[in-house]
């Protein structure tokens, strides 16, 4: 699966082996394999040197990584291949070999059989066999029995430094992760679609093209022979990959696919994982040579008069000689391109990478997606949800089902980049491998390739990866959204009855509304999808508090919990902390600006108090003068509120230069004047300066609640 998903590294030739060839040459040539990544040759080749064939039988094998046949081997009751009761210390080794091969060749089942084989028997060429038999376990559901093997892999190395150790540990917490029912979402349903889509030897990585058309992947004969072949077919097309479009009828299913046209299918080269920019006129997609897996690199192509021009491979900020970049996806604005690549730089394996792409198709320096996306393993298959900013793709090194699973990542507005990745769950994750996840704007319905079930067009007992890659549905129930919550006394903790709530969607696709708290201050609301929603909650001698509450980017139902806490408005004045005048002047200096700037905040929260504003002044100096200077402040925070947006109908400036003296506690608590008297009685002289500094302050008193 590992070469299917990643656009499907698919190579396709015929061997012959004679039974002339000796143990030594086919154990070299199955080594030779395993170093070049074709692991379906390599089976073949160890399976020969166990299993002798008759001499003069051909052993025909088609090593294109979906399938391979050969001549049957000796099979155990069941009808199943076996490894051999008492092997030799030889064969041993081959059946450790065979064992990697069928694991890296995604054939589990066989990989499970052959690494119990290999228990049996062990070799310390081979100290990693019970590591692996864990992961052939978790690929075929066993996930408790996995887990043992793992914990048990552990005892058994003793070195916590060791890879294979600290990987165990992320294995044993997958399979608790899969153990757990929590993890299950029930009301999501999979549905595998019809032979119109998952036709041939494998389908997979559909994406939305426009609102009518979706296009995808396939490796299938046509009914008519391809334009750009001969009438004679290549008989070996059934496993060449190429673009389809298909057209999304009016009740949302899907019709008759179609080569996509023109040039960007070849007839030697393999074309899929492809992704058109949201205007039509750009296309994107993976390229790959059939005979060097590390010869895939992403492509581009562009409309011009209705004609898609001949496509050309991306500079080197996509593609790096001798690197593999594949799996493009384009967000609807067209400015950013993500892709996988095994590019230098990255976490390790294949990792999720960005660049920006401007209108002439020019691209950015890479960037890697860092830490919270990639991992030490492979992450693939990128999907950008606009609406949500969710990042989605494949990946095998997070915790998981046990194959490759479908992850999101939210962008986070703080931090500026996205966040930490969460698995999306079963049923759209299984313990095989799952990646092109898509979902539509509504996050109802959606699709993700698989290789969960055995698919019959490449299905044998003797086949290898009988477990081709299919696209299946997805379909979420509609998004449900509740609020509820009490509004308080902040000071006594008391609930507060018949409180009025505002909704306010700052976007304006809903109507503003509001509703009454009821006599115990509780209240609940139906919320919808993708609102940016501010409310506000009031009562009668209270000034109110206020929320933002989310439903854009929520990625599945949920019921918000919203409490408020409201403060009782005071007799009295209530002090501006802070204000400060440049010496015998009305001008504000800076940072009383800043603090205006929160009681400017207040007053549009609280837009239904009419406040006068109070300017004070200490007793030193001329009554008369005192009081004009005050009278001007105040009028100078007046103005500063008037001209950031407060209605001045809703102010009322007022100085009182030095009559009204502030009140503060003395040590017994008791409060008391800060009168001249007062003042100077005191024997602390920076006392005095403080009582002064605070007669000369700055205050807001509510005259009016509307």
């Amino acid at each position: 699966m590992k070469k299917l998903l990643t656009s499907t590294i698919l190579t396709l030739f015929v061997l012959g082996l004679s039974f002339g060839q000796t143990n030594r040459e086919l154990l070299k040539l199955g080594d030779a394999a395993m170093v070049s990544g074709q692991y379906t040759n390599a089976v073949h080749y160890y399976s020969y040197i166990l299993f002798k064939i008759q001499s003069g039988d051909d052993a025909l094998y088609y090593p294109f990584e979906v399938t391979t046949a050969y001549k049957e081997p000796e099979k155990d009751e069941s009808g199943a291949i076996a490894p051999p009761s008492n092997p030799d210390d030889k064969e041993i080794r081959v059946i450790h070999k065979l064992a990697d091969a069928y694991r890296l060749a995604d054939d589990y089942q066989n990989g499970e059989k052959w690494y119990e084989a290999a228990l049996e028997h062990p070799n310390e060429e081979f100290p990693y066999a019970r590591y692996f038999y864990g992961i052939c376990l978790m690929y075929n559901e066993k996930f408790e029995q996995a887990k043992g093997e793992f914990e048990k892999f552990q005892e058994e190395n003793g070195d916590p430094d060791n890879k294979y150790y600290k990987l165990s540990n992320d294995k044993i917490a997958s399979c608790q992760f899969a153990l757990n029912p929590v993890n299950t979402k029930e009301k999501i349903t999979i549905t595998k679609l019809d032979s119109t889509i998952n036709k041939g030897s494998t389908s997979f990585g559909i994406q939305y093209m426009s609102d009518n058309y979706m296009i995808f992947s396939s490796a299938r004969l046509d009914e008519r022979p391809d334009s750009l072949l001969t009438e004679d077919r290549n008989p070996l097309s059934y496993y060449l990959l190429d673009i389809y479009t298909v057209k999304v009828n009016e009740d949302g299913t899907l019709g008759q696919p179609e080569k996509f046209p023109f040039e960007v299918n070849s007839a030697d080269y393999h074309e899929g994982s492809a992704v058109i920019s949201a205007d039509g006129n750009t296309m994107f997609f993976t390229k790959m040579d059939p005979n060097n897996r590390n010869e895939t690199k992403i492509y581009a192509s562009r409309k011009f008069n209705n004609q898609w021009l001949k496509p050309q491979a991306m500079d080197n900020n996509v593609n790096m000689d001798g690197f593999r970049s594949m799996n493009p996806n384009l967000t609807k604005d067209g400015k950013t391109l993500y892709y996988s690549s095994n590019r230098p730089g990255g976490e390790g394996g294949m990792d999720i990478w960005q660049v920006s792409v401007d209108p002439n198709g020019n691209t950015s320096a890479p960037q890697n997606m860092g830490s919270n996306i990639n991992t030490g393993e492979n992450e693939i298959t990128p999907f950008f949800h606009d609406n949500t900013k969710t990042l989605y793709f494949s990946s095998g090194g997070h915790i998981g089902f046990g194959g490759m699973d479908i992850f999101m990542s939210k962008w986070n507005e703080d931090s500026d980049w996205f966040g930490a990745s969460v698995n999306v769950g079963a049923p759209i994750n299984s313990s095989r491998d799952d990646s092109y996840f898509i979902i539509d704007e509504k996050l109802q319905k959606g699709y993700v390739t698989s290789d969960r079930e055995a698919c019959m067009e490449c299905d044998s007992i003797y086949n290898l990866s009988v477990h081709c890659n299919r696209i299946y549905q997805i379909d979420k129930p509609e998004m449900k959204f509740f609020i509820s919550g009490y509004v308080y006394d902040i000071a006594t903790n008391e609930v507060i009855p018949g409180a009025k709530i505002e909704f306010k969607d700052i976007t304006y696709k809903w109507e503003h509304f509001e509703i009454v708290a009821d006599e115990n201050g509780y209240y609940e609301h139906e919320l919808i999808p993708n609102l940016e929603l501010f409310m506000r909650a009031s009562q009668k001698d209270y000034f109110a508090d206020k929320a933002l509450i989310f439903t854009l980017g929520a990625t599945e139902s949920r019921n918000y919990t919203q409490d408020f806490y409201l403060e009782k408005i005071p007799k009295g004045e209530i002090t501006i902390e802070g204000i400060e005048y440049d010496f015998d002047s009305a001008n504000l200096r800076p940072e009383s600006e800043k603090i205006l700037d929160n009681l400017i905040e207040f007053l549009e929260l609280n837009s239904n108090l009419k406040i006068e504003i109070r300017s004070h002044t200490d007793e030193r100096g001329n009554d008369a003068y005192n009081l004009d200077l005050s009278s001007r402040r105040a009028q100078s925070v007046v103005d500063y509120l008037v001209d950031h947006g407060i209605p001045r109908e809703r102010l009322v400036p007022k100085g009182y230069g030095e009559s009204l003296p502030a009140e503060v506690p003395n040590e017994s608590g008791e409060m008391v004047k800060l009168t001249p008297e007062y003042i100077y009685s005191l024997q602390d002289k920076n006392k005095q300066e403080e009582y002064h500094q605070r007669n000369r302050r700055t205050a807001f008193f509510v005259l009016e609640q509307n």
